[in-house]
């Protein structure tokens, strides 16, 4: 997750943004698992990040977490 976390960080500091498709979000968060989605928000909450998705879900977009949805 180090790697995965180091990686969205690097991005978002230059574009604002960051996509991480499906292949690499399975390597951390296995398709099966159960809660995938809620350990997904986790670890972005963690960084102060919020994740989207596309309507596919298919690829989960990071970016910074606006102020007012801080706790």
């Amino acid at each position: 997750m180090h790697t995965l976390a180091a990686k969205i960080r690097q991005e978002l500091n230059i574009a604002g943004q960051c996509g991480v498709y499906e292949h690499e979000l399975a390597r951390v968060w296995p398709r099966e698992g159960k809660e995938r989605e809620t350990a997904i928000e986790k670890f972005a909450k963690e960084h102060g990040w919020r994740v989207r998705y596309d309507k596919d879900k298919f690829v989960a977009i990071f970016d910074a977490e606006p102020p007012s949805e801080r706790n």
